[in-house]
């Protein structure tokens, strides 16, 4: 029964999910701003994207605790909904396809609230960063997925208009010195504050991953108990991490000829290939442990 339930929600759907949510959040907002211009509801229904939008004062915050996960969902201008699904289908589907749809939700939650704590923080810290009283939008959760996914594949090649090719890490460092640059402008430092948080949180993540470090776990398996306990089963145990060791090297200490190196590493780079392709069809979790280890010692040699 678990393995059904797990399927129900890392299934490859899950991008396909997220733009649906987002897009979902936006029609009810516009539908309840219609209704404002009939003069259905009143104006002040509309305080902070209808009660979904966060912000840093804490004496509001504490009024709507839920906006910390519901911003993410929230847009109130069509093309800032439209450029942030656009660069999370095509981040997401990078991402998704190394790590899968798990990892993906996970990423885009756990980002979007580093992003959120950098926020309020950094408004609480600093009055000068702070600018109007809401923050909206799924772009720290998105940044959290690029630089994410550049840090994982930093050679992978995208195509750009006029720019042509352009390895992927240099795509997303370029989006992120945007928002840095933009932050002495003035015009949305609290919208710019997050998506560095995400952004920075992403980068850090894969990082901490090469050496056994899981940040988002903790997420995983919250959201493996919540569906367990919504279809009225156990909340199950904790699934064991996966702990990157040292592997002993029982290699003979003799000295190999050219022709018994040269084999060796043929071999090695032949696993290595078929590794990759399998991590490109099927996501990085369903790789064997043995094969898991092999990565780890190749990446770090």
């Amino acid at each position: 029964m678990w393995d059904d339930l797990k399927r129900q929600w890392s299934s490859g759907n899950m991008l396909t999910r997220l733009v649906f949510v987002n897009v979902g959040v936006f029609t009810l907002l516009m539908t309840l701003r219609l209704l404002q211009k009939l003069k259905t509801i009143g104006p002040e229904a509309d305080l902070g994207a209808f009660g979904l939008a966060t912000t840093w004062k804490g004496e509001l915050l504490i009024m709507r605790p839920w906006s910390v996960l519901t911003h993410m969902f929230v847009h109130v201008d069509v093309w800032h909904l439209v450029m942030n699904m656009l660069w999370l289908y095509w981040m997401g589907r990078l991402y998704m396809g190394q790590f899968g749809a798990r990892r993906l939700l996970s990423t885009y939650f756990v980002g979007g609230l580093a992003g959120f704590g950098v926020y309020v923080l950094a408004s609480n810290v600093f009055p000068g960063l702070q600018q109007g009283t809401f923050a909206y939008g799924a772009s720290a959760a998105v940044m959290a997925i690029m630089t994410a996914t550049a840090t994982a594949q930093p050679n992978y090649v995208v195509r750009l208009f006029i720019l042509g090719s352009i390895p992927l890490k240099y795509v997303a460092i370029g989006w992120v010195l945007l928002d840095y640059f933009a932050l002495g402008q003035g015009s949305n430092p609290g919208g710019n504050l997050a998506h560095l948080g995400g952004a920075a949180f992403g980068y850090a993540m894969i990082k901490q991953a090469s050496v056994g470090r899981d940040w988002v776990g903790w997420f995983e398996r919250l959201i493996d108990g919540l569906v367990a306990l919504s279809k009225g089963g156990r909340v199950p145990r904790s699934r064991r991490k996966t702990k990157f060791s040292k592997v002993k090297d029982t290699r003979s200490a003799r000295v190999k000829s050219d022709e018994d190196f040269n084999l060796e590493k043929k071999k090695r780079n032949e696993q290595m290939d078929l590794i990759l392709d399998k991590v490109s069809k099927h996501g990085y979790d369903n790789l064997t442990e043995e094969e898991k280890a092999f990565l780890f010692r190749q990446s770090n040699q």
